[in-house]
């Protein structure tokens, strides 16, 4: 239970819409990888809780990839191009995964 407080709950209720700060690559690829879980699991049940589901956890994500563009020292101006379909989504990736600042 103390995985899923310290790299989903605590992110999802504390820093529900904090864009200023740094946060590492380990909790922001754990709270990556457990929203798709998530979202996986609920998916399986009915495809209409895992949109609700994706909704809640929308500005929380945003959120942490902001505050993880930081800590690589990027600007957090770069999650704008998400909105670039296929290659845009590919740069995030890639700067997500550079190493802390």
């Amino acid at each position: 239970m103390n995985y899923v407080k310290t790299y989903f709950l605590d992110i999802v209720t504390k820093h529900f819409f904090d864009f200023s700060g740094k946060e590492g690559r380990k909790v922001y690829w754990l709270f990556v990888l457990n929203c798709f879980i998530i979202s996986f699991i609920l998916g399986l049940i009915s495809s209409t809780i895992s949109y609700i589901f994706s909704l809640v956890v929308l500005l929380p994500s945003l959120g942490i990839l902001v505050r993880r563009l930081h800590d690589a020292g990027f600007s957090g101006w770069f999650a704008l191009l998400l909105l670039v379909p296929v290659v845009g989504w590919i740069a995030v990736v890639i700067l997500a995964c550079f190493p802390s600042k």
